[in-house]
């Protein structure tokens, strides 16, 4: 939580309790799907630092932040249903099911 300043993040939400909910929601997403429904330009993608240089930064929760901290997510109670969401989101993004093998 380096980069974006917990008091940014704070201001957006109305307690420490709701930002780490969203948060930890929003990181489920992008994980889930594969860090397509990302709402980041190109220019915005996290990243860190490594022995081998810049990278692309792999922590969802990093990216879930630094979508709070953009403003283009909206957080609140007159959001759409997360089960409609999720159905909505599986059409945008189909995912390929691994069939277990026999």
């Amino acid at each position: 939580m380096a980069e974006p300043g917990i008091d940014t993040l704070l201001a957006l939400t109305d307690s420490k309790y709701r930002l780490t909910v969203v948060t930890a929601k929003r990181a489920q997403q992008l994980l889930r799907y594969d860090f397509k429904n990302t709402v980041l330009d190109n220019s915005e993608l996290p990243r860190m630092r490594t022995l081998e240089g810049e990278r692309p930064d792999p922590n969802a929760v990093t990216w879930a932040m630094k979508e709070l901290q953009t403003r283009r997510l909206q957080t609140g109670e007159s959001l759409v249903a997360e089960d409609r969401l999720a159905k909505f989101l599986d059409q945008m993004y189909p995912r390929e099911v691994i069939e277990p093998a026999d």
